[in-house]
């Protein structure tokens, strides 16, 4: 089985690819550079900041929509010109989003803008997917740091703004710059390179054509909810773990702020370190092991006071969170050999569920018992360790031959 992983991948393969991760950079900016500036956007246009706040709700509904319905544009178009016209749409959206003033047309213009990045973004999973690369479990690992990469970064661009007493405005700006150096990218990369019929054809793939092997579909389904629960897990921390060490343990603001940064930071850098080890260790092992640390980390905060021993524990959770993703995303995509597309688009629908479902059971179980609230985290995180060691389990007794990344042998 180690022969078959054995070639190496050119540099040139990954650098063609750079265009894709800057559209998940894109999305992770636009999403994130609003959250550390919400009251003076709210001083500035007289909206309340609970409903300023609600625009990222609206990004990630048209972002689901986008990403689900990111399938029926491949049957007539191809990939690049997709993704072209997504950021000559996103233009125009942006340049309105920096003069608006009014609730209503920020909602809509959130909407849309999930929507239009949404599709762009499936479109970049399915290039990476499709890509000359072999080692698709290492590649996905880039593709998905851009986003923790986009959210650590996003805060400072933000922040830096204000501090200089210039227009909170002038982020959507920044945005545009990106996208249009992001456009000249996938034209240089990508606008020459052939994308043969099969894309187009593989999204007029009936269902039932491309899932008919029954074991496989168990086995996806399992990667399904595994990715569901992960996505949950992750946003309970990312999006309530500052809120909660605020409110149980008398943390500062500063220092809920350097929990969130810190736990980005780690996702990034756990990311680069199972990108070095891909194709070394078997995937299956690095899942168990960093789940069991993320799981540890974060029981362990909880009980503690000391904000420098959470510091050190909210770290160490972002490693343990860091490569699950990834590399369960790129065993469900590489899992069939047909409808790529579709596959990318149902797993991101699993993303969604998970990321989606966070804000309630947060807000539910918090009411009930405010530690519940963070014990959700790692209660999750050990449901999709167990669901990894089944996965691996039915690989090994259906012995199914293929090159998913959870059964590869390190080379």
């Amino acid at each position: 089985m180690a022969e078959q992983i054995v070639q190496k991948d050119r540099f040139v393969d990954y650098l063609i690819e750079v265009p894709n991760f800057l559209s998940v950079f894109i999305f992770s900016i636009f999403f994130n550079i609003t959250s550390p500036i919400l009251i003076e956007i709210s001083q500035s246009t007289n909206i309340a900041t609970t409903n300023l706040s609600l625009v990222f709700t609206f990004f990630t509904i048209g972002a689901v929509i986008g990403q689900m319905t990111s399938v029926f544009f491949n049957r007539r178009f191809k990939k690049i010109q997709i993704v072209l016209a997504g950021f000559i749409i996103q233009i125009p959206l942006t340049i309105i989003l920096s003069f608006n003033s009014s609730l209503i047309i920020f909602y809509l213009l959130y909407l849309i803008s999930g929507y239009v990045l949404g599709v762009v973004w499936l479109q970049a999973n399915q290039y990476v997917l499709e890509s000359k690369v072999k080692n698709k479990e290492r590649i996905i690992t880039i593709l998905v740091t851009f986003y923790p990469i986009g959210a650590f970064i996003a805060p400072f661009i933000s922040s830096a703004i204000v501090r200089a007493n210039l227009s909170w405005r002038l982020i959507y700006y920044i945005i545009i710059f990106l996208i249009i150096i992001n456009i000249i990218l996938y034209i240089i990369f990508l606008g020459k390179k052939t994308e043969n019929i099969t894309t187009q054809n593989e999204a007029k793939l009936p269902l039932k054509e491309i899932f008919k092997d029954k074991n496989k579909n168990i086995i996806f389904i399992l990667i399904f909810v595994a990715i569901c629960f992960y996505c949950c897990s992750e946003t309970i921390v990312a999006t309530w773990a500052p809120t909660f060490f605020r409110l149980a343990k008398n943390i500062s603001v500063q220092s809920a702020s350097i929990i969130l940064n810190l736990f980005w930071l780690f996702i990034i850098f756990g990311r680069i370190i199972s990108m070095i080890i891909a194709g070394k260790i078997k995937a299956t092992i690095i899942i168990m092991v960093i789940s069991v640390v993320a799981i540890i980390a974060m029981i362990i905060s909880v009980f503690l006071y000391n904000k420098y021993l959470i510091f050190v524990l909210i770290s160490i959770a972002g490693l343990g969170y860091s490569a699950i993703f990834p590399l369960l995303y790129s065993t469900g995509g590489t899992l069939y050999t047909k409808g790529k597309g579709i596959l990318a688009t149902f797993l991101f629908m699993a993303t969604n569920i998970g990321t989606t479902a966070a804000p309630f059971i947060t807000k539910l179980s918090s009411k009930i018992n405010l530690p519940l609230s963070i014990y959700f985290s790692f209660i999750l995180m050990a449901i999709v360790t167990i669901i990894i060691i089944l996965i691996n389990f039915l690989f090994n007794k259906k012995n199914i031959n293929n090159n998913t990344s959870l059964i590869r042998e390190p080379v």
